[in-house]
């Protein structure tokens, strides 16, 4: 038995015992690293880094209810993150980790492609293997959910460099008694597709060495306490600069070339871009020629018009209904007109609605929200280029003695996923607003022009809230001249005959959280680990999948929550 040593314990939870498997005692930092490792080598061939930067054992009482029905504990997991562990505790994902059991054969269910939102990047799933590897695969399941990737249907042709005794690929709809260790071409290719929309636009800032958690250690690919570099283990590291065995610095070396601003051995001057902007939403980042890091990336405000002043950016992306139908229908497809929107969305049902409630029902779009429901189209292929299962709905309307026909779409991409096909957060809606939650709303809400007025007429906001001076004015106000920037992105003067080096880090902070302790009768324990990926190539794939109901709104680019099951034949689960 695995006990926790804390008083009020479980002694029969499983997810007790799976959490300091491989010490046979609970101790917090031993979960922490032994699922945090699996975990990390699971996703290193895709150029990501995890990282734990938070573990949390709730040993008194639950924080939320858990109970049978995985759509409202995730729901409400994801609110409790966001009013409680975020304001608290900076990263980018959290994983609740649970001995209860779902109904059914679900053992995890997440938000897809929810990576970098502030309400919906999360996951809850069931300690259902006595292996660490069984939840770690089904960890890093949920965790592909919320970076975009799609399950490995039959129909999309995946490539598997892992046999299926052997436990397959880890975006398998079900898992068995062997977990999947390895991702698939499909894997690869969703990321990718991800990245490139904006997906991971949080993931560039490498988390403090002092926030992760397990303490200072040679080779994990983290500079930490005491370390001047670190490539890795001995095995792996080829960068000239850094000493693999003490983690220090070669005689006559700058700094790592692991950083983007070390060429040689030696520090890029200030002003040199390290990160160029992803799209119109996106602001660049300079090298501080005091340090190898590019600094975090930061990106424009909430609410900064884009596009010509037609839409709006949302999280790093200008969200636009055309751009959204050409990721659904190609690239010959555009937005349906207003009428399209109205007589479909008010319906309330699956083709076309303003969310759905817990019981599953769906919204019926008030008048003011049609533009933040479905997404109506027109043009394009003719079946959606996301899933073969997508059930196509094609209306014709008549206004003003003319036919119009909307085009729009339910995907079933699993069920533990959302739907790809509703209109995108921060998408406007009319003149001076934008989708939020799905209502239309008035941009002011963002405080755009407010922020703005710091800036003296010199500068935009960024996501932080502070001013991205234009270059000749210097941050933090852009009032008297300067290098322009921000004290976010490092200083936007260039010196002549800077070479540019672009290489796209992205960091995953995920907050973990294990069930080790029920607030009720018959709830085992939950505790609550956080992590951090760094990928650290030009952006890999991510695929979309299938989604669950859910009585909360998607972010930006997100689809419905989606669940991983046991296979029925082998006791295996569904996720």
């Amino acid at each position: 038995q695995c006990g926790l040593q804390m008083g009020s314990s479980f002694p029969q939870s499983r997810v007790a015992l799976s959490s300091c498997s491989g010490l046979r005692k609970i101790v917090s930092l031993g979960f922490s690293k032994s699922l945090s490792g699996p975990l990390s080598q699971f996703y290193r061939p895709l150029n990501v880094r995890v990282a734990v930067v938070g573990l949390e054992i709730w040993s008194d009482q639950d924080k939320i209810k858990v109970d049978k029905n995985p759509t409202e504990t995730l729901n409400r997991f994801l609110d409790w993150r966001t009013g409680d562990l975020l304001p608290r505790l900076r990263h980018d994902n959290a994983q609740l980790i649970m001995g209860e059991s779902f109904d059914g054969t679900t053992v995890g269910m997440a938000s897809q492609s929810s990576m970098c939102s502030k309400d919906r990047s999360g996951g809850v799933n069931v300690d259902h293997l006595v292996s660490v590897l069984g939840v770690a695969s089904t960890v890093a399941h949920e965790l592909g959910h919320n970076l975009g990737m799609s399950h490995d249907t039959a129909d999309r042709s995946c490539q598997c460099q892992n046999e299926p005794r052997l436990g397959g690929c880890i975006m398998e709809p079900s898992t068995g008694f062997m977990p999947g260790q390895l991702f698939s071409s499909c894997s690869e290719q969703d990321l990718s597709l991800s990245l490139l929309h904006g997906g991971g636009m949080c993931l560039f800032n490498v988390p403090q060495p002092e926030s992760l958690l397990g303490g200072p250690r040679c080779g994990n690919l983290y500079v930490e306490k005491g370390e001047e570099c670190d490539c890795g283990l001995l095995d792996e590291c080829n960068d000239p600069c850094c000493n693999a065995s003490t983690c220090k610095l070669v005689p006559g070396a700058q700094c790592s070339s692991d950083g983007i601003c070390c060429e040689n051995c030696k520090l890029h001057v200030a002003g040199s871009v390290c990160r160029e902007p992803l799209g119109e939403c996106d602001l660049p980042e300079y090298c501080t020629g005091t340090s190898p890091y590019c600094p975090p990336n930061v990106y424009l405000q909430n609410g900064e018009s884009c596009n010509d002043g037609s839409s709006y950016c949302y999280s790093g992306v200008c969200a636009s209904l055309d751009e959204q139908c050409q990721m659904l229908w190609g690239q010959n497809s555009t937005h349906a007109p207003p009428i399209c929107f109205s007589s479909v969305n008010k319906q309330g049902n699956k083709y076309g609605n303003c969310g759905q409630m817990s019981n599953g029902s769906y919204i019926p779009c008030l008048k003011g929200d049609v533009h933040c429901g479905r997404i109506q189209c027109q043009g394009g292929s003719e079946r959606p280029l996301l899933g073969s299962n997508a059930e196509i709905l094609t209306t014709t309307v008549k206004l003003n003695q003319s036919d119009f026909t909307c085009r729009g779409a339910y995907f079933n991409l699993g069920d533990d996923v959302s739907d790809p096909a509703m209109v995108s957060q921060g998408t406007a809606c009319g003149p001076n607003k934008a989708c939020v939650d799905q209502k239309c709303r008035d941009v002011s809400m963002f405080g755009v022009e407010e922020c703005r007025r710091n800036c003296n007429g010199h500068g935009v906001c960024n996501s932080n809230k502070n001013c991205h001076c234009d270059e000749g004015w210097a941050p933090p106000d852009c009032r008297y001249s300067g290098t322009g920037g921000s004290v976010d992105s490092g200083p936007a003067r260039e010196p002549k005959g800077t070479t540019h080096k672009l290489i796209h880090n992205l960091v995953l902070s995920v907050y973990r959280f294990r069930s080790c302790a029920g607030g009720s009768a018959g709830h085992l324990p939950v505790c609550v680990t956080s992590l951090t990926a760094v990928c650290r190539t030009p952006f890999p794939p991510l695929s979309t999948r299938p989604c669950v109901p859910r009585s909360h709104p998607l972010q930006q680019g997100q689809t419905e929550p989606v669940r991983l099951r046991k296979r029925q034949n082998d006791t295996g689960v569904k996720r």
